[in-house]
């Protein structure tokens, strides 16, 4: 018997590529002499959840679909999921080689060693990394089966260990551990360790992989733990939001730096992230969704993916027209840029999905 569709799960698909776009547009508007910290904060501080809820999301679908206690074969699994990400991984990766090296009329990314670098950690764009870290976790799935199933006879104990654990993990990588060597393979290989090291992002999958497990459990839990889990969200967002502010306030920290500081896998993000994903799941699945949200989620939840994949040639159209014009890029240029990405990467993954393309460009454009 299949299971039944989550909305709420797509829901928050949606919204997590939504807080991706915002990210890289932050970027943009970090650019500015005098960036408006206010929008900054929305763009680069509230929106880091987005990068570690899509392992979250990653992880709840490999275990609904296929739970525990159902046969796992791991190469048929396998042969999917490269299917679903590999193939549209190399597509992309590609195009995006050939189109920036097109812009900046520099092919020496075809080079070698380059090209091997660019594919190997996930370098063709600044957003397409996240594909290499998922390809780890597909080809390490043997592994989180039966962590899971151990983790799972105790499941507050463990994952608290664990919660902790990755949080020190984080907490040296980002911040402590320096690395200088003489040769290229282990100085790239340390560079680039957040583009394949699962290790950063191992609690928030396992934690989706809980939940798929255990996904009416947790949410009934959740249903009669409103308030704690308002509380809980308030709490980390105020965290969030006092690092950033803090840290420029008291140690003249610039925004860029702030950023740099006050991300998804600092101490307070890794807690932003977890309880972001409860409260969302609290207010999209325990909660009742009014009509007019549910059309726009699941939109940009069956988008997702192409959405992903396509919006940084939208936003280089963007920035490039802005360049091309010398505007000077205040505030409302920014939202304003954020949305003309944002609906246009919409309205193309809308017309993909409409076109009656053949069967290996629609895996190599949007992964199905």
């Amino acid at each position: 018997m299949s299971k039944r569709f989550i909305n709420s799960i797509n829901y928050m698909r949606g919204l997590c590529m939504l807080g991706v776009i915002a990210i890289h547009v932050g970027s943009v508007a970090l650019t500015s002499p005098a960036p408006n910290l206010g929008l900054v904060a929305v763009l680069e501080i509230l929106s880091r959840f987005s990068v570690p809820a899509f392992f979250f999301l990653s992880a709840f679908g490999m275990f609904y679909s296929q739970p525990l206690a159902a046969p796992f074969v791991y190469k048929d699994y396998l042969k999917r999921r490269l299917r679903t990400v590999l193939v549209p991984y190399i597509a992309w990766s590609l195009f995006y080689m050939v189109y920036t090296s097109i812009l900046s009329h520099n092919f020496n990314i075809f080079q070698p060693y380059t090209f091997f670098k660019t594919i190997w950690y996930g370098l063709a764009m600044y957003h397409i990394y996240f594909l290499v870290i998922l390809l780890w976790f597909y080809f390490l799935m043997p592994l989180w089966r039966p962590l899971l199933r151990f983790m799972d006879k105790n499941p507050w104990l463990w994952f608290s260990i664990l919660f902790v654990g990755n949080m020190i993990f984080n907490f040296y990588s980002s911040y402590i551990w320096t690395v200088q060597s003489a040769n290229p393979l282990i100085q790239d290989a340390f560079n680039y360790r957040l583009n394949y090291v699962v290790l950063h992002y191992l609690f928030i999958f396992m934690f989706g992989a809980l939940t798929a497990e255990h996904f009416q459990a947790i949410t009934n839990w959740l249903s009669h733990h409103g308030i704690l889990i308002n509380v809980f969200q308030g709490l980390t967002t105020a965290s969030m939001l006092a690092g950033y502010y803090g840290i420029m306030h008291y140690m003249q920290y610039d925004a860029l730096s702030a950023v740099f500081t006050i991300h998804q896998l600092s101490p307070m993000g890794m807690a932003y992230t977890l309880s972001t994903m409860l409260f969302l799941l609290y207010w999209w699945e325990c909660r009742s969704v009014p009509a007019c949200i549910h059309r726009l989620f699941t939109m940009l939840g069956n988008y997702s993916y192409p959405i992903y994949l396509v919006h940084p040639v939208f936003l280089s159209i963007c920035t490039g027209l802005c360049a091309h014009m010398h505007l000077y890029l205040r505030a409302w240029h920014i939202v304003l840029i954020y949305g003309i990405v944002a609906v246009l990467a919409a309205g193309y993954s809308a017309v993909i999905n409409k076109l009656p393309l053949p069967h290996w460009l629609n895996i190599c454009l949007k992964g199905k």
